[in-house]
C-alpha cells in the first residue's frame, strides 16, 4: 500500500508546475525525480495540462512565442495586406478602364447612327432637328 502523501506527491506536482515560475519549477523537479517513483498499479489522471518546457528546461510561455514571433508574423500579416490592396487597387482601375471603353464605343456608335440618320434626312428634303 502506498502513502497517502506519497500518493499525491505527482498530483501536487503538476499542480504546482502550473503556478510556480520557471526556477522553481525546476527545483520541483529535481527534486522529485530523486524520489521513489509510485508503482505501476496506481494510476493517476491529471485535469490540468501539462506545461512544455524547452531545452532548457523552463516553461515555454505563449508569451514567449508572440515576443520571439510576434514581428516577423506582423510583417508578413502587413505584407499580406499590402499586397490584396495593391493588386484589388489594380483590378479596379483595369475593370474602370474597360467599363469606360464600351461606353466611349457605345457612344461613338450612335453618334454614327446620329449623323447616318441626319445625312439621310437632309437628302430627303426634310427639316433637320433643332438645334438646342
Amino acid at each position: 500500500m502506498v502513502p497517502r502523501a506519497a500518493a499525491l506527491r505527482p498530483l501536487r506536482r503538476g499542480l504546482l508546475s502550473l503556478q510556480r515560475p520557471a526556477a522553481y519549477q525546476q527545483q520541483v523537479r529535481r527534486y522529485t525525480s530523486e524520489q521513489k517513483q509510485p508503482s505501476p498499479s496506481v494510476s493517476f489522471t491529471h485535469t490540468h495540462p501539462t506545461p512544455s518546457y524547452n531545452s532548457h528546461g523552463t516553461c515555454v510561455s505563449q508569451g514567449e512565442f508572440y515576443k520571439t514571433f510576434g514581428r516577423p508574423v506582423a510583417k508578413c500579416l502587413l505584407l499580406a495586406m499590402f499586397t490584396y490592396q495593391l493588386v484589388f487597387w489594380g483590378w479596379t482601375k483595369l475593370e474602370q478602364d474597360e467599363i469606360k471603353a464600351e461606353r466611349q464605343a457605345e457612344i461613338s456608335k450612335l453618334e454614327a447612327q446620329v449623323k447616318v440618320l441626319q445625312e439621310d434626312a437632309t437628302s430627303a428634303g426634310v427639316d433637320t432637328v433643332k438645334k438646342l
